[in-house]
């Protein structure tokens, strides 16, 4: 606006010098390049506003997507824990009633070890072997109802001895369940996530199998007594509790109290829960900045040492504990890939 009114004093001012019709003109002429300008450059911002505009709306979309991916889950069918502390249901959920009491170590020349008194061998692969047949038993004695298995994919924490060891002893009490020579290697929390993959719109007769045992070596100078234990998951698209994706803590990477905050949104929770089981972990100072429930349930005292083991334990508990009491647990524990790895399990009829 300014602009015309300058040119206007200018030409009143030089109407002597320069015709009128040239004067006019020049006002003109300039006039339209400001006009133009002007355009331009509301041409621009409208540009400017609409990628923004464009630009939140692909990233709300590219947000809301993974979320609805990240918060998939996989349905527990059936669940095999056996430890010197419990194994069957009924002896997990004591675990968590306060006139609980831990097995008492086993005193040996190396050092202490929490051992189920079944088991029998002094070598680590025999230990493991004779765990894994006993699991192969556990898993028959609680079927209900004996029924065909040939799931789609199994997964197996432990050596391969170990696993010939549960196909030769499933081979002849359960006959109807049909298991590869060789297993997929359990890599924790990768797995976990391929699993809810796999059989995410996958028909309800779907099964995967997820497994394994381990027999601590005894060490003097550890901490905690040398633990053994075997576990096995039997997925589907559906189940009595639903296993999340989790999330995982790598030091140095991210704020474990972020990592945590993100685990409840997975589940749609505001609050941690009133249970959350895990190992203690001694290398982690950040633990107490997740804000969780870590000190109340913590399993050392039941299982020992129990390293690649630790997460499939305290998962499993955790869904036990689940699907008594209709709420969600949370667990966590160390990761084969990760410092931690973290979630929270929750019963059919509680999951959002």
């Amino acid at each position: 606006m300014a602009l015309p009114v300058v040119l206007g004093g200018v030409g009143t001012g030089l109407r002597s010098v320069i015709e009128p019709q040239l004067a006019l003109s020049a006002v003109a002429c300039v006039s339209l390049v400001w006009l133009l300008a002007l355009l331009l450059r509301i041409l621009y911002f409208r540009l400017n506003r609409h990628n923004a505009e464009s630009y939140r709306q692909a990233t709300e979309q590219v947000s809301q997507a993974w979320w609805k991916h990240h918060r998939q889950t996989v349905g527990l069918v059936e669940s095999v824990l056996v430890s010197a502390a419990c194994t069957t249901h009924e002896d997990g959920q004591l675990l968590f009633t306060s006139d609980h009491q831990p097995p008492t170590p086993q005193a040996a020349h190396e050092g202490r070890a929490i051992h189920l008194v079944q088991v029998f061998g002094n070598d680590i692969g025999e230990r493991e072997r004779n765990l894994a047949i006993l699991l192969a038993l556990q898993w028959h004695q609680q079927r209900d109802e004996p029924s065909a298995v040939q799931p789609l994919r199994c997964y197996w924490q432990g050596s391969l001895p170990a696993w010939q060891a549960f196909v030769e002893q499933m081979a002849l009490c359960s006959p109807l369940v049909q298991l590869p020579e060789q297993p997929e290697p359990w890599e924790g929390i990768r797995t976990l996530d391929t699993v809810i993959d796999q059989l995410q719109g996958a028909p309800a007769a779907t099964r995967v199998l997820c497994a394994g045992c381990q027999s601590s070596p005894i060490q003097r100078d550890d901490h905690l007594p040398a633990g053994e234990a075997a576990v096995l998951w039997l997925f589907g698209p559906n189940g009595n509790v639903r296993f999340s994706r989790g999330e995982w803590f790598s030091a140095n990477a991210e704020q474990l109290s972020a990592v945590a905050k993100r685990a409840l949104r997975q589940r749609g929770l505001t609050t941690p829960t009133d249970v959350c089981v895990s190992f203690s972990q001694p290398d982690v100072p950040e633990l107490p900045a997740a804000g969780w429930n870590i000190k109340q349930h913590v399993q050392d005292a039941n299982f020992g040492a129990l390293e690649r083991l630790q997460a499939m334990v305290v998962q499993t508990l955790a869904a036990w504990y689940a699907e008594q009491h209709q709420v969600p647990c949370a667990w966590l524990a160390t990761d084969p890939h990760h410092t931690l790895a973290l979630g929270i399990v929750e019963s059919d009829d509680s999951a959002s």
